[in-house]
């Protein structure tokens, strides 16, 4: 029995939502992710404050039937305008990127647009021949995510301004 090959990809997807709050608002919600992203399990802190640079927290998030761990480290932080934080799962191998959140106002509102730009390594599943369309189906999937956890995050954060 033969070992499944390893796919190797770049993730790079941006999600961009309207939400009805001014930055200031919204700001606080983003450091609280077990509150609007279904996936997240537990969040530890390893090191530094609250949406400070140089803080680092253990993501753990489940997906699917397995939780992965993952680092992250902010990198710069402008509160409330924009971070830019480390990507790495914990074994080093599977992801290794960036993801950034700015938050620009838009008249009484403020347009999120969070970018991801990841390398992935990962035992191409069964079903794929090609890692074009694992990478494809990756991206897409990952997008579809991301744009469900800030809906999350727009009713969460709408909610409470009512």
């Amino acid at each position: 029995m033969s070992e499944s090959p390893i796919a190797e990809f770049d993730l790079a997807i941006r999600s961009r939502i309207d939400i009805a709050a001014a930055p200031e608002r919204l700001w606080p919600h983003l450091a609280r992710l077990q509150d609007w992203k279904t996936s997240v399990v537990s969040v530890e802190r390893l090191a530094g404050e609250p949406d400070a640079e140089g803080e680092t927290l253990r993501i753990g998030q489940r997906p699917v039937d397995v939780t992965v761990y993952t680092i992250m480290r902010t990198v710069r932080s402008v509160a409330p305008h924009w971070k830019i934080q480390t990507l790495r799962t914990e074994d080093g191998l599977m992801t290794d990127g960036y993801v950034s959140y700015s938050l620009e106002p838009e008249g009484s509102a403020t347009r999120l647009r969070c970018d991801v730009i990841a390398r992935c390594r990962i035992a191409l599943p069964d079903g794929f021949d090609a890692v074009e369309d694992f990478a494809r189906l990756a991206n897409e999937s990952t997008l579809a995510k991301l744009d469900a956890d800030h809906a999350a995050l727009k009713r969460l954060v709408e909610a409470a301004q009512a």
